[in-house]
């Protein structure tokens, strides 16, 4: 008798009351299975489109920290840096009076949405945790670039207002340098600020959405063919010509900071590494006479 048949005849044979619980038990698994499912599929959706949409605010912050630099702050480093070098060539030798044209621009404040992704990283994604630590100091580094812009045009207003002075003692106090009386050096630490935390901005930005994209990508090729998912892949974004400008800072200047989130190696990692100290360790006669 096979099994099909033992099971059909003991459905028959098996009382109506006790049909109709285990129908009603049956029917509750099943239930709450394409329940569970439901939600979980609801769960990775919703996943799914907040990482989407923390991507798309990692490249509206990184496009914006961009426009500056390229439009302000590099430029404005630049004039800085030259007329400090000229000054003290000046200084070495001071033949003739030196003129120097100073840069008192003003910057215009830049609405970065770092409250906005800081909400959804936090709350809508399961990121890991590099990736949090790099949503807090992001908008550290927002925060920062802010205040340094509010800092520049104070200084701006300040110098413009201070009291009448000679142009040897604009200069050497726009350049923080000896010879006034007074050494200011906040323009100098102002402008030096605001070239490192623009970089931080477009380097912490770009590194969260390389962690968004790897977030995206494993989470739908995990539930893709599962739950039937038609959505697009995730695609890199192209800053080919960001690189091309030389706005992209290296990541050297991070070092420190990315060690902290060094993953470990794996076991096989360990083996490889082993079986490389080994190879370069061992005779290469020795070698030889095992590879023959």
């Amino acid at each position: 008798m096979s099994l099909w048949t033992l099971i059909v005849e003991t459905w028959h044979t098996t009382p109506g009351s006790v049909k109709t619980i285990i129908t009603a038990a049956f029917g509750t698994i099943i239930g709450a299975w394409l329940t569970s499912r439901a939600q979980t599929k609801r769960r990775v959706l919703d996943e799914l489109k907040a990482v989407r949409a923390a991507r798309t605010l990692c490249f509206s912050i990184t496009n914006k920290a961009f426009a500056m630099k390229r439009q302000h702050i590099r430029s404005m480093k630049l004039k800085f840096d030259s007329a400090v070098t000229a000054h003290r060539e000046y200084q070495a030798n001071p033949v003739g009076p030196f003129v120097l044209s100073l840069d008192l621009q003003a910057l215009s404040q830049v609405k970065f949405p770092g409250d906005v992704l800081e909400r959804i990283a936090f709350e809508k994604c399961s990121l890991d945790s590099e990736a949090l630590a790099l949503v807090v100091a992001l908008s550290s580094a927002i925060d920062d670039l802010k205040n340094s812009i509010d800092l520049r045009n104070d200084l701006v207003v300040e110098f413009r207002e201070k009291q009448p002075m000679s142009e040897k003692e604009k200069i050497e106090l726009y350049l923080g340098a000896a010879g006034s009386g007074i050494i200011d050096t906040r323009f100098a630490n102002n402008i030096e600020a605001l070239a490192h935390q623009v970089d931080d901005c477009i380097f912490f930005s770009m590194r969260l959405a390389d962690k968004l994209l790897a977030r995206g990508k494993t989470l739908r090729r995990s539930n893709a063919w599962r739950f039937r998912l038609d959505i697009p892949k995730f695609q890199p974004f192209d800053w080919s010509i960001a690189r091309e400008a030389d706005l992209i800072p290296p990541d050297a200047p991070f070092a420190d900071w990315l060690r902290a989130f060094k993953v470990p190696p794996s076991r096989w990692d360990r083996l490889r590494a082993r079986f490389q100290r080994n190879s370069e360790t061992c005779p290469r006669s020795s070698r030889i006479e095992l590879a023959g």
